[in-house]
């Protein structure tokens, strides 16, 4: 991610809602992938203080609920900003009581993940549209609760997933003890927020985009058949667990299980390792942006970055901030989705020209 600054010269980061200098408020503007210093102007408005002047309102879930930091203009008929018009099922709604305060950070926890997957999508100006302006090809979000075997309510055994355009998360996973104790159980090396909402838009960016590319054509050979039983290659996975030399041909354990599974993972880390390697490079950690033109050289960047990763967190006292090893196959996996996410400009006519919405640099 890049840096962003306050009006005042401040440096101010991607959630924030204030600057911690002046006390000015700020709103991320989705237009112009940019920290917005604003002020109030008129009954519901706010004027941009940057030399646009522009005019905005805050998103409905931020001025009701606290719980989003976005903007939009103020002559946008939507009350809700690019990044909450995709949720469908959310806290302040029946399935979920907002009122406990927890279940209220939960929320604000996921929104967070979500908003950063929502940056680097356009950033890398991938043509997504929510599924209520898109029911065909759009996205929505369910942000549930489970209530339990015994309830007999719609939202008991909420499992984390993708079917048929939605993203389903289950909001304990905004629970550290509840995700450790998920990650432990099934003996996962890494299992953070970030990663699900990043691993179920890969699911749903081939379901509904990718697939339509011509560079489809090569998933099976990359990956294998997609059509491959999908339960019984899961129930087969969980049984005896993946194969016994995986870190050879996988870039994770769990992708082993199916080929979707296999994309959805690496693009999981194609999503973290182009989002670090910008974070790093903005904090003059490295000389070179992540380029997808040329995905060697951004993963040799990467490869010398995570190893004094992980020796800083060795010597903080905590686990490694990436513990996995890219493999020969998982890189040239990973130079395949590059070149999916490159060709999309190139093979627009594959995509209604409604769906595309493209963002400077």
């Amino acid at each position: 991610m890049n840096r962003f600054y306050c009006h005042c010269g401040s440096e101010v980061f991607f959630d924030n809602r204030f600057c911690q200098n002046c006390g000015v408020a700020l709103g991320f503007d989705s237009e112009t992938l940019d920290m917005i210093p604003i002020e109030p102007s008129r009954e519901g408005r706010y004027k941009s203080l940057d030399l646009s002047a522009r005019s905005f309102k805050l998103c409905a879930n931020g001025s009701q609920f606290s719980s989003c930091n976005w903007v939009l203009p103020a002559d946008d008929e939507n009350e809700f900003c690019f990044g909450c018009r995709f949720n469908r099922i959310i806290p302040n709604q029946k399935i979920i009581d907002i009122s406990p305060p927890l279940n209220h950070q939960r929320w604000c926890r996921l929104e967070a993940a979500k908003k950063r997957l929502m940056y680097t999508l356009l950033e890398l100006q991938v043509p997504i549209r929510d599924g209520w302006a898109d029911a065909e090809n759009g996205l929505l979000f369910d942000f549930m609760e489970d209530l339990g075997a015994e309830s007999d309510t719609v939202a008991s055994n909420i499992i984390t997933g993708y079917a048929n355009g939605v993203i389903t998360i289950n909001i304990l996973e905004a629970d550290d003890v509840a995700r450790v104790s998920a990650r432990s159980a099934l003996n996962e090396r890494q299992r953070t927020i970030l990663g699900h909402f990043r691993h179920e838009s890969g699911h749903f960016l081939w379901d509904r985009l990718f697939k339509r590319l011509p560079l489809s054509s090569e998933f099976e050979t990359i990956f294998g058949d997609p059509e491959k039983d999908y339960q019984k290659s899961l129930n087969q996975y969980y049984k005896d667990g993946p194969q016994s030399d995986w870190s050879s041909c996988f870039i994770t354990a769990y992708a082993s299980s199916h080929p979707l599974e296999d994309f959805a993972e690496t693009w999981n880390h194609f999503l973290l390792i182009f989002d670090t390697v910008e974070t790093a490079f903005a904090h003059g950690l490295t000389q070179m942006k992540p380029d997808i033109q040329n995905l060697i050289s951004s993963l040799d960047v990467w490869n010398d970055l995570v190893i004094a990763l992980n020796q800083l967190t060795r010597s903080i006292g905590i686990n490694d901030a990436y513990p996995f090893v890219i493999n020969k196959l998982a890189s040239q996996k990973l130079n395949y989705i590059a070149r999916l996410v490159e060709s999309l400009h190139q093979e627009a006519s594959v995509i209604e020209p409604k769906q595309i919405r493209l963002y400077p640099d």
